[in-house]
């Protein structure tokens, strides 16, 4: 577990976190085949960026005092988004495995945190992530089980 310093420092990592994610869903797009499945990861990809678009945007003074945020996860970059598990040839149920694992990793972290947070404004901000994290995990967990039957 650690300890951030401040909410700046937490939105820094988890804007890294999701350029990160980005990245790969950026291969994800590359390496599928199935146009479908690239449609459906394209559209989330934009959703992810409309996302990012608005935390890199967030004014820090609208949330109140800064407060020390105690017992977060501790995760490496490398932990949560592993580079070189996909490649061009890989199946979509091995991208969807991915992006399934890297997006629940997020959801835990953005809960953790939310829920160690006392001020209502910077809960009420991670509580918002963990909300798209669970959309984003829905929207796979669809298109896998479409892909996987043909439908």
């Amino acid at each position: 577990m650690i300890a951030f310093k401040d909410l700046s420092e937490i939105l820094k990592i988890t804007v890294r976190w999701e350029n990160k994610l980005k990245d790969f869903y950026d291969v994800a797009e590359y390496a599928l085949k199935n146009e479908k499945s690239k449609k459906t990861v394209q559209m989330l990809r934009e959703q992810l960026v409309d996302k990012l678009e608005i935390l890199k945007g967030v004014n820090l003074n609208s949330f109140g005092k800064t407060e020390w945020v105690r017992y977060a996860p501790s995760y490496k970059d490398e932990d949560l988004i592993q580079a070189g598990k996909i490649h061009r040839d890989a199946e979509p149920a091995l991208i969807f495995e991915h992006l399934l694992d890297c997006e629940g990793k997020l959801k835990s972290i953005y809960s953790n945190i939310a829920n160690n947070l006392i001020s209502r404004d910077q809960k009420e901000l991670f509580e918002s992530l963990v909300l798209f994290k669970e959309e984003q995990i829905e929207e796979i967990r669809h298109l896998s089980e479409e892909t996987r039957t043909g439908t």
